[in-house]
């Protein structure tokens, strides 16, 4: 970069740094300002779009998901207060260790209508407001992993429940697997099954943008139900978009690698110290602030954006019988170690194939068994030998060396079958299985 594109960066960061400080007193009169009425529209709106409890449906759950350090619990906090009309209240848990690598959300936590939603209307009408419930939870890495979209699958299918540390399913999916985690997590109950995605990114064009988690989240979003998709970034305090290239091609990059529309993304300012140092949203409202983010709202409330395939779920089952003798992906980076120096057990029995080489061998047994215990000699022919040997016992005139050789000459006949008996059981036994092995390993080639 060049020094006079460096200057020019600069001056771009120090008018935008100047003009993100909204001057304005505490204890306004909120309907004064000029975006009130603006404000007031959208909410109703909004509330249109979700309908009433007497619709019969549930409340839309809505899935809060970026990379660590971007905003998502302050982007929270300032939805809430956008459908205030009284002042900014910290609803969800915020705050930065800044570059130490930590988080301040660590579990999933959720936020139904009343934990935020005060409003009451005329009559109390807003009571029956079907007000969504939104799910916070910590930082996903920037990656398209197969763990990343397991943990985003158990997310999206409400496989995680209330307070439960998302470190602890990583770990799990690390010691135990894909495979195992699924044994584990999804045949829990479902708890929030997610219906909107919001994707937030920060503005500054000096992190790198999180293109490999997007490209996640949009797989697994649209692999099954097909989930709506909105994107926000924050820090529009700081990063104007209007004057900054490097800001508008990140911009543009976000949506592309979202495959998000401009009705269903927009730039925000939080509510926090960058916009007020003295915070003194805390004793009244920014509506111009409001105003952004619920124009967003509208588009993620409305009743015509819907889930693709609702009912829609994962079966699991089928794919365990087929991956049950395979490794895990490439991709997946953790190694599996033994649990107490004993080697985990992949394998899986294949009833139907057991059945069908057990029958089989029953059968050609049977058939063997009869052949091998019928007489070679006949009933006639023995008869006729004794008659013979009776005739010439009672003559004497012939000795008993004719009838010796009458039977030597079947002696071969007698032994045969009962030797090879032993050697016809043993092929039985092996080569089917032996057939029925290759059979198997060629139809799955």
């Amino acid at each position: 970069m060049s020094a006079h594109d460096e200057d020019t960066r600069q001056k771009d960061k120090e008018s935008e740094s100047a003009s993100s400080d909204i001057d304005r007193e505490p204890y306004v009169d909120n309907t004064k300002d000029r975006y009130w009425d603006d404000k007031q529209k959208l909410i109703k709106t909004c509330q249109d779009g979700v309908g009433t409890i007497s619709s019969g449906k549930r409340p839309l759950n809505i899935a809060i998901i970026g990379p660590p350090g971007v905003g998502k619990s302050s982007l929270l906090n300032t939805i809430f207060a956008s459908f205030s009309d009284n002042s900014w209240n910290q609803v969800a848990n915020y705050g930065s260790f800044y570059k130490m690598d930590k988080q301040i959300s660590q579990r999933l936590i959720s936020y139904k209508k009343d934990r935020y939603y005060t409003r009451k209307g005329p009559n109390n009408k807003d009571d029956d407001v079907l007000m969504p419930t939104f799910i916070d939870m910590m930082g996903f890495e920037d990656s398209n992993t197969a763990v990343n979209r397991e943990l985003l699958n158990m997310v999206f299918f409400g496989r995680i429940t209330e307070y439960e540390k998302i470190n602890e399913v990583l770990r799990c999916l690390s010691d135990d697997g894909t495979n195992g985690a699924k044994n584990k997590y999804h045949t829990r109950n479902e708890y929030l099954v997610v219906d909107r995605i919001i994707f937030v990114c920060s503005l500054d064009p000096d992190v790198p943008l999180p293109i490999n988690l997007m490209e996640c989240v949009t797989e697994v979003s649209n692999d099954i139900r097909g989930i709506p998709v909105f994107g926000v970034m924050t820090k529009a305090d700081k990063f104007d978009a209007e004057r900054n290239v490097r800001v508008q091609e990140r911009e543009q990059k976000f949506r592309d690698h979202l495959g998000c529309p401009m009705e269903r993304f927009t730039r925000i300012k939080n509510y926090c110290v960058d916009i007020d140092q003295k915070t003194r949203y805390r004793f009244s409202l920014i509506p111009e602030i409001d105003v952004a983010i619920l124009e967003l709202m509208t588009q993620v409330f409305s009743r015509f954006v819907e889930v693709e395939n609702p009912d829609a779920r994962p079966n699991y089952s089928d794919q365990t019988k087929k991956k049950c003798k395979e490794s895990e992906e490439d991709d997946f980076q953790v190694p599996i170690p033994p649990r107490n120096g004993t080697p985990k057990s992949s394998s899986c029995i294949n009833f139907p194939k057991i059945f069908i080489l057990f029958t089989i061998q029953v059968l050609l047994i049977g058939v063997i068994l009869h052949f091998a215990i019928k007489p070679i000699i006949a009933e006639e022919k023995v008869n006729t030998i004794c008659a013979n040997y009776d005739f010439i016992r009672s003559k004497h005139n012939a000795t008993i060396d004719g009838l010796s050789e009458e039977l030597c000459e079947h002696k071969v006949d007698i032994f045969k079958r009962k030797i090879l008996l032993g050697g016809a059981l043993v092929f039985v036994t092996i080569v089917p299985q032996i057939v029925f092995n290759f059979f198997f390993a060629t139809s799955k080639t």
